[in-house]
């Protein structure tokens, strides 16, 4: 009896251990699109209604180019997200990787691919129920 609580203990630990390491290896920027957030550019910024800077990142060039929001100077509650158009952004697909500062001043979505023509905004919020404000596509 004693071997099989010592060893269901192990085995605990392991699995643990191993979903800790997954966790730490993760980054906010990374994946949506198979995207990351190495070697990044500002290339649009707006400014929110408590002045929180809503920044619209990007990286990569031709096929490879992907792009994610940020707000800088938050506060929790806030919340950042991009758009991607493929008609010139006179439609768009809403509120990709919507994320809301729960500590801190800043918060990043995912990485969405922008290649192949399309053109990415990133918006944000100060808080449920108050005005959007938009980058301007890239």
């Amino acid at each position: 009896m004693r071997t099989k609580k010592k060893a269901a203990a192990a085995l605990s630990a392991a699995a643990l251990l191993s979903g800790l390491l997954t966790l730490a290896g993760a980054t906010a920027a990374h994946a949506a699109d198979g995207c990351d957030n190495n070697h990044a550019t500002t290339v649009r910024t707006a400014f929110g209604g408590k002045g929180q800077g809503i920044e619209l990142r990007a990286n990569g060039s031709g096929n490879s180019t992907c792009a994610w929001g940020r707000i800088v100077g938050g506060e929790p509650g806030m919340h950042v997200w991009v758009d991607r158009s493929s008609d010139g952004g006179r439609t768009w697909e809403p509120q990709l990787g919507w994320t809301e500062i729960s500590s801190g001043g800043s918060v990043w979505t995912e990485a969405w691919r922008d290649s192949d023509g399309r053109l990415m905004r990133a918006c944000g919020d100060s808080g449920y129920d108050t005005a959007i404000t938009c980058t301007s596509w890239y």
